[in-house]
């Protein structure tokens, strides 16, 4: 059974492109309202279902969240493939800020990885806003999954960078 998210209510959230723009915990400038520290976020859901969720190869969308939950999904798998062979934390912070700067590509632009998941953005300004979210999520997603694909030595962690070999939903990711 998929982990669905627990933000199922997006009442009076910010939207783009058919997404709420969920709270983050974040020190990363961006469009994202700020959470409380103490609180779980989308990140943290992301990155605690991730493990299980990428054996699936269907997902039942239950509210817009589990949108974002897939998306993260797909861009962890493809964060995990950069990791793939980066023997120590520098060299793995290294090639996940090499991701990091990589174009955002919004609903609607090649290069997005599933079409039809968002709504198309109705302006310029919607599908910038929209960018700047995922870039803001993306790069929060990537410290903290740095924290767990490597250990406090600075080795890789086996137990998560065995996922980088999995397809999520049947997804081929670049690497």
């Amino acid at each position: 059974m998929v982990y669905h998210s627990s933000f199922v209510e997006d009442e009076g959230l910010p939207k783009a492109c058919g997404c709420p723009l969920l709270p983050l915990k974040s020190h990363i400038k961006g469009p994202a309202p700020i959470s409380e520290q103490d609180a779980t976020d989308i990140v943290d859901e992301a990155i605690t279902f991730f493990r299980a969720n990428v054996f699936f190869r269907n997902f039942d969308i239950k509210s817009s969240a589990d949108k974002l939950l897939i998306y993260l999904t797909f861009y962890i798998n493809s964060a995990l493939k950069r990791l793939e062979g980066r023997r120590t934390l520098a060299e793995g912070t290294k090639a996940i800020i090499s991701l990091g700067l990589e174009k955002v590509p919004v609903p609607g632009e090649s290069g997005f990885p599933f079409p039809g998941l968002f709504v198309l953005p109705q302006s310029h300004q919607e599908a910038e806003l929209f960018r700047n979210y995922l870039k803001q999520i993306r790069e929060e997603t990537s410290g903290r999954l740095l924290s767990v694909a490597y250990r406090p030595n600075g080795t890789p962690n086996k137990w998560w960078l065995a996922f980088a070999k999995r397809k999520f939903m049947n997804t081929i990711t670049p690497s």
